[in-house]
């Protein structure tokens, strides 16, 4: 072939980039089907590598070989991420609005469950106190007094009560004894006013008879038969008086009397009832009244319990034992202060973590084109940064279903999965915050064509590799598999 016709192979950083679009553009590099070879590189083929960046175009120095071998190679997932423990208690503020921090423990202690670690400023939680409790003791005072009424009241009633019970007995009294005994004993009586004065008048009539014969006779004066003919008259009319009384007394007089008992018996009934309907109002209104005094009292408790709840949790002690770690708001964009002395916290922002280093795991963020390679339970090891020539396993435990909002910020289009790597090795005596390095293992390939990753360009819409022959460079189209941070699979 030509200079003239022969293809100029791309730079070395041309080829690198198209290598890297071209995987990415074929998606998840998952291929269950076994690796197959053509016919033309089935033993071994000879792969240019540029392995230095060529000083310009259509340069070939730098350019290096790479001999293409079966083998194993491990297609995995490795993420930067930070040390945290599994648990871990968190100390947050609980008084309202704003405090500020007086003092806290440093950062790093070893401390006791018990022992006091952060202490807000009281001034405002002191006087809020001190203005709740005077409110208290004056609704507490209100409320015994209301107490006091309702019994004065309830007392006053039954006694009004009682009364105008008593009352309707004694009417009910008076009209049995008019009814059973005075009715006949007012007949009796003026039945014997009837009899005296008919007996009165006969012996006024017969001493009369006796002075009209003892006239005639010449034995009685004149005067005295005048006298007793006067007493016949009085006789007389006295009879018929009470002849008239007793007539006035049935027809009309006791009529009167029994309607003026029985008016004075119904009285005295609706007077109970009346006093009853009155009672049961003072009593309901009494009572309303000291409801309200005793749910004030009540409120007021609350009040006051919460003021001295506030009080209380302007000091803070260490929930279990363990080491001290300041709470840090992993959003970039949060206004909340650097935990400080002298620093203005919220109402339930996290002040101290206390975490349980018995178990620990490793929080990395995966790229979405990776993600759904990732499962719960899939083998992994860690690398600490501050010890990178010890390895330990663990396994992923979780994986967040939405993309980590925070990772958005400046760059709308990237979006990445929070995942947990939980350590099931004994580490050593870390804090957590280290950095640290997990690989979550995809894939283990074995006896399968692997090449360097840079070994493989895109051409004309193809992915291809450069062989080496006797006329040159060629480039030959390749099928790609699965692939990691230095090596790719070729299938055929």
């Amino acid at each position: 072939m030509s200079p003239d016709t022969q293809e100029t192979p791309p730079s070395f950083k041309d080829r690198t980039i198209k290598t890297l679009q071209g995987v990415l553009a074929r998606g998840v590099p998952f291929v269950k089907a076994r690796p197959v070879l053509s016919a033309g590189i089935a033993v071994a083929l000879l792969l240019a590598v540029y392995l230095l960046w060529p000083s310009g175009s259509g340069d070939h120095g730098g350019m290096a070989y790479h001999q293409v071998t079966r083998g194993d190679f491990l297609v995995s997932i490795v993420e930067g991420g930070t040390l945290k423990a599994v648990n871990e208690t968190t100390v947050r503020n609980e008084v309202d609005g704003t405090s500020r921090i007086i003092y806290i423990v440093p950062e790093g202690t070893i401390v006791k469950k018990g022992d006091l670690i952060v202490e807000l400023d009281t001034e405002q939680a002191e006087k809020e106190l001190n203005e709740q409790m005077i409110r208290y003791q004056d609704d507490k005072a209100d409320f015994i007094k209301a107490e006091t009424d309702v019994i004065i009241t309830q007392s006053s009633v039954e006694s009004d009560i009682r009364k105008a019970e008593l009352d309707v007995k004694f009417a009910e009294m008076d009209l049995a004894k008019f009814e059973q005994i005075e009715r006949e004993q007012e007949i009796r009586n003026a039945q014997i006013e009837i009899i005296t004065a008919q007996e009165s008048l006969k012996l006024a009539e017969d001493r009369l008879e006796w002075s009209e014969k003892l006239t005639e006779e010449g034995f009685e004066t004149k005067s005295n038969l005048d006298r007793d003919k006067l007493s016949v008259t009085n006789q007389t009319l006295g009879l018929e008086k009470a002849q008239s009384v007793k007539e006035m007394l049935t027809e009309y007089d006791l009529a009167k009397m029994e309607a003026k008992y029985k008016s004075v018996l119904e009285e005295a009934k609706q007077e109970l009832e009346r006093v009853k309907k009155q009672g049961e109002s003072k009593v309901m209104q009494i009572k309303a009244s000291y409801d309200i005094e005793k749910r004030k009292l009540e409120l007021s408790e609350i009040k006051l319990k919460q003021m001295q709840d506030q009080m209380a949790a302007t000091k803070m002690y260490a929930p279990q034992d363990g080491m001290v770690v300041y709470a840090i708001n992993e959003n970039r964009y949060s206004n909340e202060s650097i935990i400080e002395e002298g620093a203005t916290i919220r109402q339930r922002q996290a002040i101290i973590k206390i975490p349980d280093t018995t178990a620990m795991k490793v929080e990395i963020k995966v790229h979405e084109s990776h993600v759904n390679q990732v499962s719960l339970g899939q083998k992994a090891f860690v690398v600490l940064d501050a010890m990178p020539d010890a390895r330990y396993a663990g396994r992923v435990s979780k994986i967040a279903v939405l993309p980590d909002p925070q990772s958005r910020y400046g760059n709308t289009n990237l979006k990445v999965y929070s995942t947990e790597i939980l350590i099931e090795d004994k580490l050593p005596d870390l804090k957590p915050g280290a950095s640290a390095r997990a690989e979550i293992v995809i894939k283990n390939l074995e006896d399968v064509i692997k090449v360097p990753i840079q070994c493989v360009t895109t051409l004309k819409g193809k992915q291809v590799c450069y062989v080496r022959g006797l006329g040159g460079d060629k480039p030959v189209e390749v099928e790609i598999g699965m692939f990691n941070n230095k090596f790719i699979e070729i299938k055929s």
